[in-house]
């Protein structure tokens, strides 16, 4: 028995996954022994996509259907995976500082720790005269002048202080100046070549929280702060992580956000039908007079 794979499968062979991208180019050439060759191309590469055509086991860039079989083998040709340049990079690190008592990245630092405060840690981040603290000595696209730092976002650069765990976490982010299409590159680039400080800057740091219009003085905590920080050094760098962020899609907490409007919703009613019940029980309150 014999098939002509030309009329049995005369629209071709799909991508496999049914084309990841839907730009796959399939070509089909017939031959006279009755056999039909599939291929798959992608589309040529430019300044903002390029493609990487991916195969499994059961797909190839192209595939053979004999009359024997009347049947590809394997059954779908590659799809192309679209990729995108990285246009910026973030770090995160991350120390234990709960033991040192001093929260740092917060309004609460004054006085002698004024350093600490959220408004001056994050200048350490920023400052372009700074020598020793901060990602512009320590980042090596910042050092080569490769990318640059995104100082207008304290979301994408800055820090916080989660007085729960004791735990400081420092983050920046560049734009890259030019194109980087892999995340090899991307992280070298990006990734401190040596340990990120924040504390024995070369710099004077001493702007109060009222620059963000958060003044809380506290002038009682007087600490030297940067000998605990030097001395617990080897140990904070010990338990300093690096986060590597990429870019989540907006759809992935969905479900989450959906769960936590759903108990808040409830929560809300909950709460109006009991102020409600409350009122009405106090208009319906006797109320005693005064007797004469």
């Amino acid at each position: 028995l014999s098939f002509v794979c030309s009329s049995v499968l005369s629209s071709g062979i799909n991508a496999e996954y049914g084309g990841a991208s839907g730009v796959e180019i399939i070509s089909i050439e017939s031959y006279d022994n009755g056999s039909t060759i599939a291929s798959v191309s992608c589309p040529a590469d430019t300044d903002t996509i390029r493609y990487d055509l991916q195969t499994s086991s059961r797909s190839a860039e192209s595939t053979e259907c004999t009359k024997e079989t009347g049947y590809y083998d394997p059954g779908f040709v590659g799809s192309c995976a679209p990729q995108y340049p990285f246009s910026t990079g973030y770090v995160e690190k991350t120390w234990s500082i709960g033991s040192i008592g001093v929260p740092v990245c917060t309004s609460t630092p004054s006085g002698s720790l004024i350093e600490y405060n959220t408004v001056n840690m994050i200048a350490k981040l920023e400052n372009e005269n700074e020598t020793i603290c901060g990602p512009r000595n320590v980042a090596p696209c910042l050092i080569s002048g490769n990318c640059t730092l995104v100082t207008d976002d304290d979301t994408k650069t800055g820090c916080s202080y989660a007085s729960s765990t004791g735990k400081l976490s420092i983050f920046y982010t560049v734009e890259f100046n030019f194109t980087i299409w892999s995340k090899t590159e991307r992280n070298a680039m990006k990734d401190p070549a040596s340990t990120l400080k924040w504390y024995s800057c070369s710099q004077n740091y001493t702007e109060t929280m009222s620059k963000r219009k958060r003044s809380i003085d506290d002038s009682s905590k007087l600490v030297d702060f940067s000998n605990v920080i030097e001395d617990d050094a080897a140990a904070a760098a010990e338990m300093e992580h690096q986060q590597q962020i990429e870019e989540p899609s907006t759809t992935d907490n969905y479900p989450y956000f959906m769960g936590v409007g759903v108990v808040a919703g409830i929560a809300t009613i909950a709460i109006l039908i009991t102020a409600i019940v409350l009122k009405r029980r106090r208009t319906h309150t006797p109320v005693a007079t005064e007797e004469a």
